[in-house]
C-alpha cells in the first residue's frame, strides 16, 4: 500500500491544502515563510501528522540554526526540483521583501551556485509560491487519496493560522519558542528586543 514517505510530498500537500479560504491550492508568499512554515510544521505538527504514514524526523527537511534562524536549504532545492519537472511555480508578489528573506536567498545561492554575483543577489524580490496544473493533478491523484481527515484538518489549520501571521510576527515566535535555533543569529535584538 502506498504512503507519504519524505518530505517532497509534505511540500506538496501543504501547497495544495486549502487555509483561510476554501480553496486548493492558494499560493504561499515568501520563500522565508515557507521555510518557517516548514520548520513549524516539523516541531508541532509532524509527530501528529504522521500517524500512518512513512515519514520520520530523518526524512523530513533538516533545519539548523543560521543567521537568521532556522534554515534549510533543503526547501529552496525541492521547490527547484519541483519547479524544473513543472510540478510548481513561482510569481512575484507585493509583499514587503524582508532582510531576511533576501539573506536567505543569497545563502542557498552562494551555496548552490558558487559563482553566482552580487548583482543576481541584489535582485532579489518575494515571489509565490502554487503548484501548477500538473502538480495539482499529481497531488490529488496521488497524495491526497492517503490522507486521513484528521491529516486534511491538521494541514488545513496549520497553514490557515501561518497565512494570517505575518512573517515578522511568525519570526518573533520562532525565535522566542525554539532559542536553540537563533544560537547564530544575527538579527536576535532586532527581532525579540534585548
Amino acid at each position: 500500500m502506498a504512503k507519504i514517505d519524505n518530505r517532497r510530498d509534505i511540500l506538496l500537500l501543504l501547497l495544495h491544502s486549502p487555509g483561510r479560504s476554501e480553496a486548493v491550492n492558494t499560493p504561499i508568499a515568501g520563500r522565508t515563510r515557507l521555510v518557517k512554515m516548514l520548520f513549524l510544521f516539523r516541531k508541532e505538527a509532524l509527530k501528529e501528522f504522521r500517524k500512518g504514514t512513512a515519514i520520520t524526523e530523518e526524512n523530513f527537511y533538516d533545519f539548523f540554526p543560521w543567521n537568521f534562524g532556522p534554515f534549510s536549504s533543503q526547501v529552496y532545492d525541492d521547490l527547484n526540483f519541483f519547479e524544473l519537472r513543472g510540478f510548481v511555480a513561482r510569481d512575484a508578489t507585493e509583499e514587503e521583501t524582508i532582510p531576511e528573506s533576501a539573506a536567505e536567498w543569497a545563502m542557498w545561492l552562494s551555496s548552490s551556485q558558487p559563482d553566482s554575483s552580487d548583482d543576481e543577489i541584489s535582485e532579489y524580490s518575494e515571489e509565490t509560491f502554487a503548484l501548477t496544473e500538473k502538480g495539482l493533478n499529481f497531488v490529488e491523484a496521488n497524495l491526497r487519496p492517503l490522507l486521513v481527515p484528521a491529516q486534511i484538518k491538521l494541514l488545513r489549520e496549520f497553514r490557515a493560522r501561518l497565512e494570517a501571521t505575518p512573517l515578522r510576527a511568525i519570526l518573533k515566535y520562532v525565535y522566542e519558542t525554539y532559542p536553540d535555533q537563533i544560537v547564530k543569529s544575527t538579527i536576535r535584538e532586532q527581532v525579540i528586543g534585548g
